[in-house]
């Protein structure tokens, strides 16, 4: 793969890693286009996904933090052993169903046309979650209940279809439990950084995929350190504009590029 290949990819994972506009689909349609291997693309993918989740880890380093003091009696909150419950409830069903699943849905991955799928299907899912959420609900991540944390857990396993994107996924599960906007992101971001690094290290112990990504260390390295880059940025700018508009651009944007893309692929 050319250095500027992996400067592309890098940098669209980069942007849309925690945008729920499914970063896998771009990355690996992107890379359709470009002509790299269907194979090298799927690793990459994946792999690439630990960069986003350290800049996350940095971002967000005080609610990491949290996981280890005490709990707060008598209140809600995201300390201790609550914290550390939410996050099992929101990453366990996705780790279980990856894990059972992993070579079914790894190999959707290897066609443009599942990620195509994937992207109109999160797209209406944006809209009917926009135009059905509750007016009312968590408006922090200290107010998420160990429901509402399971419930956004088990919309994270719709991710594993190609285009579905694991942020849309759980923001629109978060929605259609009540959290506004903000918190819905935000919980999606922390609930998704165990399983991001979880899928990036399987890759490197799944024997063709290492020895796929090994001999092209230079090129994972030069993606690796553009998405991580463009990720700090991308996600607090993210989160300024949650504040001025909904999700619905995100729906009809992934509405308007699924038909496109599939009209191009078909070609």
């Amino acid at each position: 793969m050319p250095p500027l290949h992996a400067l592309l990819l890098g940098l669209i994972q980069g942007i849309t890693e925690y945008l729920p506009v499914s970063a896998n689909a771009h990355v690996i349609l992107l890379g359709h286009f470009l002509g790299d291997d269907p194979a090298l693309l799927k690793s990459l993918g994946v792999a690439l996904q630990a960069a986003p989740a350290l800049a996350i880890l940095i971002l967000y380093r005080r609610r990491y933090d949290a996981l280890l003091r005490p709990d707060q009696a008598g209140a809600t909150s995201f300390k201790g052993r609550r914290a550390w419950a939410l996050m099992a409830l929101a990453v366990l069903p996705v780790m279980a169903a990856g894990f059972l699943f992993k070579r079914y849905f790894y190999g959707l991955m290897l066609d443009p046309l599942p990620s195509v799928i994937g992207l109109a299907a999160g797209g209406l899912g944006i809209l009917l979650a926009e135009a059905r959420r509750r007016r009312t609900g968590a408006s922090t991540v200290e107010s998420v209940t160990a429901m509402q944390a399971l419930g956004v857990g088990l919309f994270q396993c719709l991710a594993l279809w190609p285009g579905v994107s694991r942020s849309g996924a759980t923001i629109i599960g978060g929605l259609l439990l009540g959290l506004d906007r903000e918190s819905a992101a935000e919980f999606s971001f922390l609930a998704g950084v165990p399983v991001f690094l979880a899928a990036a290290s399987l890759e490197f112990v799944h024997h063709e995929s290492r020895q796929l990504l090994l001999a092209h260390l230079p090129t994972l390295g030069i993606a690796l350190a553009v998405s991580f880059g463009v990720a700090l940025v991308t996600v607090g700018a993210f989160m300024r504009l949650l504040r001025r508009i909904s999700f619905k651009p995100f729906g009809w944007y992934r509405l308007a590029l699924a038909p496109l893309l599939y009209l191009y692929w078909s070609a």
